[in-house]
């Protein structure tokens, strides 16, 4: 079994976790980046309506199996950090293979089968030490300092996506072929550094608990959580950059630079709002941040008056907030102890699932 960990946070085990989800959010910004400009490369336009829907099908999917193998080998080998390890492997794997094909320049005969095999093997890859790679925050925290390490998480993110613009253009300086070999390089080095400062800490002994204070699995909540979480995520990254152009003779700047400043309101706001939750105001929290992002939403859209969009684009953030730092620590508390990482699994399937679908929309 997995050993018990302490009542603080442990914080060298989290910096490592932080750098493993940061290459996976960089690793996204590149794919995003390369799969139009590879398909353009070698005239296979065609087949970009087929990976996107390739893309929603694995995103969806493969989370809760890796969330499944992730229970299994927690429970029969004694560590979850073993499908973490494969699939960091596996990932890292593909990204040198991409990085290969770039550098060669194959013959189109081979690409034409190839590429779209190696991009469906990267999604893949990528998804399937996500879940298990997060759900290990659990072993590295106290329940009751959850939202502070899922805040970290949010940062991490909110922050490497505010930043995307600069992460591009670094990209393109390095080219296709560097920027793959780089990020192979990078996945492999944060998943060992996790696997290293984590083998020794393990979850905190929730089975010796008496059976009524155990969580019970109750997933329809743990994958609505993850659909509303996702739903303004979606929103933010997919469709305000292009939407909020609008506001640049008001601001100076692009959509895209307003939607990374909103980010980065998000994650100021999620450090406040995390050191503010308690195990009794937290589904009051989540409430009120789902309620009033929804209205801040369909504000942006509806409002006319482009000074009063910023100024909803700011109480968007905060509640944004709310919603990033309650949501995770929630779909936890209501996944047994048995199903944990099939927990973590079913939460980012129900994260995707809004996020594809507007992907799907925007084909």
């Amino acid at each position: 079994m997995e050993k018990q960990t302490t009542s603080s946070i442990q914080w060298k085990q989290m910096i490592s976790l932080l750098g493993l989800y940061a290459s996976v959010i960089i690793g996204w910004i590149a794919y995003h980046r390369y799969q139009p400009a590879l398909l353009d490369t070698f005239n296979m336009n065609d087949f970009e309506p087929i990976l996107i829907w390739g893309q929603a099908i694995i995103l969806i999917l493969t989370p809760p199996l890796a969330g499944y193998l992730g229970d299994k080998y927690r429970h029969k080998l004694g560590n979850r950090l073993r499908i973490v390890t494969l699939g960091v492997s596996f990932a890292a794997m593909i990204f040198m293979t991409v990085a290969f094909t770039l550098i060669v320049n194959p013959p189109r005969s081979f690409v034409l089968y190839a590429l779209p095999v190696l991009v469906i093997l990267w999604l893949f890859a990528m998804s399937l030490f996500t879940s298990p790679a997060i759900s290990t925050i659990e072993m590295f925290t106290p329940t009751t300092k959850l939202p502070i390490t899922v805040a970290a998480l949010t940062i991490t993110s909110d922050l490497l996506y505010s930043l995307e613009p600069v992460i591009v253009d670094i990209i393109d300086f390095l080219g296709g072929a560097a920027t793959f070999a780089v990020g192979g390089i990078i996945v492999s080095i944060s998943g060992y550094l996790l696997r290293k400062y984590s083998l020794e800490i393990t979850d905190k002994g929730e089975e010796k608990r008496p059976d009524e204070l155990k969580p019970k699995t109750q997933m329809w909540k743990v994958i609505l959580l993850g659909v509303g979480m996702g739903l303004f995520s979606g929103f933010i990254i997919e469709v305000f950059p292009n939407y909020l152009d609008k506001l640049e003779s008001v601001v100076g700047i692009s959509g895209q630079w307003i939607s990374s400043l909103v980010l980065v309101l998000t994650a100021i706001f999620s450090v406040i709002i995390s050191r503010k939750i308690t195990d009794h105001n937290i589904v009051k929290l989540l409430a009120i941040g789902l309620v009033f992002a929804g209205l801040s939403t369909i504000g942006i859209f509806t409002i006319s008056d482009n000074q009063l969009i910023l100024a909803v684009l700011i109480i968007f953030a905060l509640f944004y907030a709310m919603v990033n730092v309650t949501a995770l620590p929630l779909a936890l508390q209501n996944t047994s102890v048995k199903e944990k990482v099939f927990g973590v699994g079913v939460f980012f399937c129900g994260f995707e699932i809004p996020n594809s679908v507007i992907d799907v929309l925007l084909i």
